[in-house]
């Protein structure tokens, strides 16, 4: 009886011990769990495995995105730059072309507006001296066809052969054509000639020359720079009904040479002299 009671008891203690044993593997896989679960492959899932490439992979996407837009900004900025810098060469070399065609005095410095400024007041001024070479033009038709001239018996002189009368006929002629004059002919004789084909007028403000060249007369003044000067001088010599057939205009610093080439006929009546006065009256 007692030897049943005894192992019934060691069957029981038994029992309780692999129940004990049981307890402890659970509480030991209790506690492996969380670990597990944090550095096991097997406890994570392939959702959050793949999270942070797709994110790494988006973040790669935008910095190349970026990247592209800040060159295309940039080629784009450059691009613009080297238009600009084109635009200012050609507009420098345009404003180069036109300070070189029109006198130094018009303009005041060399910033474009100054150059613009006197190319602007250089065509005003030939505008008016084309106007009134024009009107002069005209008026010469009309009276040409409402009072032609009677046809003359003699042929026309020769341009460079002054005729007797002639204001402008050097005396030399003279003596070679009167048959009284011995052949040798005195010094101031022939510088006497020179100065009737020429005239000079000065002032302290301009020099005139005058020298008739056969049928054209060659009219030169230099003077300081005066704004408007060319066309008052052409007022004066259509007043004097004389034919111009070139001006020329030109600047040494801060002087002024104006060149004009008049055609007179050989009836013409007006001296060298007359004309270098009527001239330097528009510099007064």
């Amino acid at each position: 009886m007692d030897n049943n009671q005894a192992l019934s008891d060691l069957f029981d203690g038994s029992e309780n011990l692999f129940s004990m044993l049981e307890s402890l593997e659970d509480d030991r896989g209790s506690l492996l769990s969380p670990l597990e679960e944090v550095f096991s492959p097997r406890g994570s899932s392939s959702a959050d495995l793949e999270a942070p490439a797709s994110r790494k992979r988006m973040r790669m996407g935008d910095y190349a995105a970026a990247a592209i837009a800040v060159a295309g900004e940039g080629q784009m900025r450059m691009s613009h730059i080297t238009v600009e810098r084109n635009r200012r060469k050609q507009m420098n070399e345009h404003l180069s072309v036109l300070k070189s065609l029109m006198p130094c005095f018009y303009v005041k410095r060399g910033d474009q507006a100054s150059i613009i400024g006197g190319v602007v007041e250089y065509i005003k001024e030939l505008q008016q001296v084309l106007q009134s070479l024009e009107a002069k033009k005209q008026r010469k038709v009309y009276s040409e066809v409402l009072s032609p001239r009677p046809p003359k018996d003699k042929p026309p002189h020769q341009p460079r052969t002054p005729q007797p009368g002639s204001p402008y006929k050097p005396r030399v002629q003279q003596s070679y054509l009167s048959p009284s004059i011995s052949p040798s002919l005195e010094p101031s004789a022939v510088f006497d000639g020179a100065t009737d084909l020429s005239a000079n007028s000065r002032s302290p403000v301009a020099n005139v020359e005058v020298k008739f060249l056969g049928p054209n007369v060659l009219l030169k003044t230099i003077s300081p720079r005066i704004s408007g000067q060319a066309l008052r001088i052409v007022a004066v010599l259509e007043r004097l009904a004389l034919e111009i057939l070139q001006v020329d205009i030109n600047t040494v610093d801060d002087t002024m040479l104006n060149s004009f080439t008049i055609k007179i006929g050989i009836e013409c009546e007006l001296s060298a002299e007359d004309l270098a006065n009527e001239v330097q009256q528009t510099f007064s």
